[in-house]
C-alpha cells in the first residue's frame, strides 16, 4: 500500500507512541541541567583551590632532589578523603 496524504490523515489516533514536541530549552530548563551543571563548575573551583598550590609549591624549588614533609601520611590521607568526596559523582 502506497502512502499519500488521504493515507496519513485516516491514522488510528489509538497507535500514539508516546512522544510530544519540545523545544530544546523547554528540556534543559526542566530537566535541572543548569543546576548540576553549576554544581559540578563548584566541585571543580574546589578541586582546583586545593590541589594547584600544592602542585606550584612542588614545583617551586626543582634543583632541590629531596623534599621535607613531616607527618605528610596525615596530610595526604586527608587530602585524599577531601578528593573522593569533592569527585565522586
Amino acid at each position: 500500500m502506497a502512502i499519500t496524504k488521504d493515507t496519513v490523515t485516516e491514522l488510528d489516533e489509538t497507535n500514539d507512541f508516546g512522544f510530544t514536541f519540545h523545544d530544546e530549552e523547554e528540556i534543559v530548563t526542566s530537566s535541572g541541567v543548569p543546576d548540576e551543571v553549576e554544581l559540578l563548575k563548584n566541585r571543580l573551583r574546589t578541586v582546583r583551590k586545593t590541589y594547584l598550590p600544592l602542585l606550584q609549591h612542588l614545583a617551586k624549588d626543582p634543583d632541590k632532589p629531596m623534599i621535607k614533609w613531616p607527618n605528610r601520611k596525615d596530610v595526604l590521607d586527608k587530602q585524599m578523603k577531601r578528593m573522593i568526596e569533592l569527585t565522586e559523582v
